[in-house]
């Protein structure tokens, strides 16, 4: 992925333009025992569109306390939140 900025999203990745900052902000206010199921949740219904938006979330430096950050990935593993 290449390093962008919010106003660069192109709307072909993960959820979409918007759906993409919208689950961020709905994660973003859950506990986070909540967060680990909702993203447990994600992965399980449609892995392959998950790690796109898990990706774009580093990439864009997005919940780095559940992903990381482009200099400094969290490495988790889904099936074990």
């Amino acid at each position: 992925m290449s390093n962008r900025n919010i106003a660069d999203l192109d709307g072909e990745e993960a959820y979409g333009t918007f759906a993409n900052l919208i689950l961020v902000m709905q994660i973003k206010k859950l506990s986070p025992t909540n967060q680990k199921a909702k993203i447990k949740e994600l992965w399980k219904s449609d892995s392959k569109t998950y790690l796109e938006w898990k990706n774009w979330c580093v990439d864009c430096n997005r919940l780095p306390n559940l992903f990381g950050t482009r200099d400094n990935p969290i490495a988790i593993d889904e099936s074990k939140l």
